[in-house]
């Protein structure tokens, strides 16, 4: 009887297993499609290269990564500002905030810049586009 549970329990684990493994592969094989769909979305409203859409979507992931941790950053410093208001301290604080929204806008304007060295004017205006698109997209599709 009791190799029977220890088999049954070996069972349920070795199928419990497997089931994450293949939603893991699962998830990593969307994820794969999902940005193979953007890129050729992309390729083909901006009428680019495979080289230039890899090249426009490293600079955006880029770009997007740093405005992330900026953003991070002012979350954190507005909890704090919430949690202090009578710090010593508050104004540095408050300052920070200004300068970490300075710091966000000179990471989109170099973004663009950078944009310039391989997209044409047009090309950038549709890019914007295709991101505030793909950005409402998203969520219309978080919403449902």
């Amino acid at each position: 009887m009791f190799k029977k549970i220890i088999f049954l329990i070996i069972i349920i684990a070795g199928f419990n297993i497997s089931l994450k493994a293949q939603e893991d592969s699962t998830l990593t094989n969307s994820r794969t499609r999902f940005r193979k769909a953007i890129k050729e979305k992309l390729m083909e409203k901006l009428n680019i290269d495979d080289a230039t859409a890899n090249k426009v979507i490293k600079l955006s992931n880029e770009q997007k990564k740093q405005v992330a941790e900026y953003t991070k950053e002012k979350r954190q410093t507005i909890k704090y500002i919430e949690d202090n208001p009578d710090a010593d301290n508050i104004m540095s604080k408050i300052n920070g905030l200004l300068d970490l929204d300075d710091k966000i806008n000179k990471s989109r304007k170099d973004f663009i810049e950078e944009l310039k060295t391989i997209l044409t004017p047009k090309q950038i205006a549709q890019s914007i586009i295709f991101q505030k698109n793909l950005r409402k997209l998203f969520l219309k599709e978080k919403d449902r």
